[in-house]
C-alpha cells in the first residue's frame, strides 16, 4: 500500500511538471500550432502509458514505468527552466524602451579647487545644443545664474583659459569635443558634479505588420552613432534587406531647419534624430528601431565563446584593444591575418570600430559590422550556447533597446521553425570624402557627401520589398 502511494505521488508530480512545461511552452509562443499540439500529445501519451505501467502487476513493466516517469520529470524541469528564462527574456527585451537617460556634467578647469556640488556658485555657462538642456537647467539652484554659448569650442577654451569657471554640458558632447578638437585634452578639465536627466519614452503601439523597416544604430562610449543601417523585412516572402549607411554620411538634421551634420554626430541632438533624419533622407517610413550599446558587445561575444572572422587581407588596426577611450597611445593594436580566425570580445569591438586601416574607410567598416552580426548569430545557433544560455540572454538584453513588439519576433521564429528559408540581401550607399561644416562643433571637419544615385537605387530596393 505504501509503495503504491509513493508511485501515485510520483505520477501526480509528473503531471504537475507536465502542466508547468505546457504553460511555459504556450507562453513563449515560438512553436507553430501543429508542432505545439504534436509535442504536447506525444508527451501526454508517454505519461499516460507510464502511469498505466505503474499499475500493472508485472515488476519489469512497473520498473520501466517508474524510470520513464523519473526521466520525464527531469526533462520537464529542465525544459521548463529554459522556457521560463526565454519567456522572461522576451518580456523584457522587446518593446523595452522605458525612459531615455541623458547624463550631465558640471565641469571646471582642473587647476580650480572646486570638487563637489556645494562648491558650485556664481554663473554656470551651458552649451545650448545639449540634449534636454531645459530640463538640466531646471535642476540647478535658483540662486545660480546661467549664460548660454552657441559654440562648443569657445566654451571649452574659456574654461581652459579661466575666462569663466563652470560649464554645464551633456556627456555625449563632452566626450565628442575631445574626439573632434585635438587641441583640447580631457585631462585639462575635471567634473565637479554629475547627474542624470530622465525622459519618458512612449512605447510602440504593438501594431504587428507584415512588412516594415527597422533602424539599427550602434553607439560607442562617447555617444557617437558609429553604425547606421536600415533593415527592411517582408515576413510573408521571408526576405530581409540590410541597407548600410556610412557613419560620416552628411545630411539634413531632422527638425533643425536645413542644418546639416554627419550621422555619427547626430545622436548628440537626441536619441531619435538619426532615425528621423534617415527617414526624411530616404523618404521612407521607419516603423521600429534597435539601438545597440557597442560596449556590451564585448561581454556578449565572450559569453558565446568568441566569433569567427574571415578576412581577404592582412592588416593591423589603428585603434587599440581598449574600452571607453579614444586614446590609443602606447596601447596594443589588433593584427588580423588573411583568412579565418577566432576573435574574443575586445578584439571584435576593436574590429567593429576600425575604418582608418582600409582604403575604403567606413565602407569596409560597414561590411565588417555585417560580418560580425552574422557570425554572432551563427555562434548563437550552436549547441555550445546552451551551457551559458541564461548568461547569454542577459548579455543580449543589455546589448540594445528596441520598440519592436515581441509578437513580431515570435512570429518570425515560428516561420523559421516551420521551415521558412530567409533570404538575406545586403546593400550599402557610398559617397565622396569631403571637408564639410560640422554643426555640432561649429567648424569644418571630415564628412561624406552622398552619392545620390546610390541613394536612389537603395530607396527603390527598399520600396520594392515593401510593395
Amino acid at each position: 500500500m505504501i509503495k503504491n502511494n509513493k508511485i501515485n505521488i510520483l505520477s501526480i508530480i509528473d503531471i504537475i511538471l507536465l502542466g508547468i512545461f505546457t504553460y511555459f511552452l504556450f507562453k513563449v509562443n515560438i512553436l507553430p500550432l501543429k508542432y505545439f499540439i504534436l509535442i504536447i500529445s506525444l508527451i501526454f501519451i508517454i505519461n499516460i502509458l507510464s502511469v498505466v505501467a505503474l499499475n500493472t502487476k508485472k515488476k519489469i513493466i512497473k520498473i520501466s514505468g517508474i524510470i520513464i516517469l523519473i526521466i520525464s520529470s527531469i526533462i520537464n524541469i529542465t525544459t521548463s527552466y529554459y522556457l521560463y528564462t526565454t519567456n522572461e527574456f522576451l518580456n523584457k527585451s522587446f518593446n523595452n524602451t522605458k525612459e531615455e537617460i541623458n547624463t550631465y556634467y558640471i565641469i571646471t578647469n582642473k587647476e580650480n579647487k572646486y570638487s563637489k556640488k556645494s562648491d558650485i556658485k556664481g554663473v554656470i555657462n551651458y552649451y545650448e545644443n545639449s540634449i534636454n538642456i531645459k530640463k538640466a537647467l531646471q535642476t540647478l539652484d535658483k540662486s545660480i545664474k546661467t549664460n548660454s554659448y552657441e559654440d562648443i569650442n569657445t566654451i571649452f577654451n574659456d574654461i581652459k583659459d579661466n575666462k569663466t569657471t563652470f560649464m554645464l554640458i551633456d556627456k555625449t558632447n563632452y566626450n565628442l569635443i575631445f574626439d573632434t578638437n585635438k587641441k583640447l585634452k580631457k585631462e585639462d578639465f575635471k567634473v565637479v558634479h554629475k547627474f542624470d536627466i530622465k525622459s519618458k519614452v512612449v512605447k510602440n503601439n504593438n501594431q504587428i505588420k507584415e512588412k516594415f523597416n527597422i533602424y539599427i544604430g550602434g553607439t560607442d562610449f562617447a555617444g557617437l552613432m558609429d553604425y547606421n543601417a536600415i533593415m527592411t523585412i517582408d515576413t510573408k516572402k521571408h526576405q530581409i534587406l540590410m541597407t548600410s549607411i556610412p557613419r560620416d554620411y552628411y545630411m539634413d538634421i531632422y527638425g533643425m531647419e536645413g542644418k546639416k551634420d554627419t550621422l555619427s554626430h547626430m545622436n548628440a541632438y537626441g536619441t531619435d534624430t538619426n532615425m528621423k533624419s534617415l527617414e526624411q533622407f530616404f523618404n521612407i517610413k521607419i516603423d521600429y528601431y534597435v539601438k545597440l550599446n557597442t560596449n556590451s558587445l564585448v561581454e556578449l561575444v565572450d559569453k558565446i565563446g568568441g566569433i569567427t572572422y574571415c578576412s581577404d587581407q592582412s592588416f593591423t588596426t589603428t585603434h587599440a584593444l581598449v574600452l571607453n577611450t579614444y586614446n590609443d597611445t602606447g596601447k596594443n593594436k589588433l593584427t588580423i591575418k588573411k583568412g579565418c580566425q577566432e576573435l574574443n570580445g575586445i578584439e571584435t569591438l576593436t574590429l567593429a570600430r576600425e575604418r582608418n586601416a582600409f582604403i575604403g574607410r567606413d565602407r569596409m567598416r560597414q561590411k565588417n559590422c555585417q560580418k560580425i552580426i552574422i557570425s554572432i548569430f551563427d555562434r548563437l545557433k550552436s549547441t555550445n550556447s546552451i551551457v551559458n544560455y541564461n548568461e547569454i540572454l542577459n548579455s543580449l538584453s543589455d546589448l540594445y533597446i528596441t520598440n519592436i513588439p515581441r509578437e513580431i519576433i515570435t512570429n518570425m521564429a515560428k516561420d523559421t521553425i516551420d521551415g521558412a528559408n530567409w533570404n538575406f540581401i545586403s546593400q550599402s550607399v557610398d559617397g565622396q570624402d569631403e571637408t564639410v561644416f560640422i554643426t555640432i562643433i561649429n567648424e569644418m571637419g571630415y564628412g561624406m557627401e552622398p552619392n545620390y544615385n546610390d541613394v536612389e537605387n537603395a530607396k527603390n530596393k527598399i520600396n520594392e520589398l515593401l510593395k
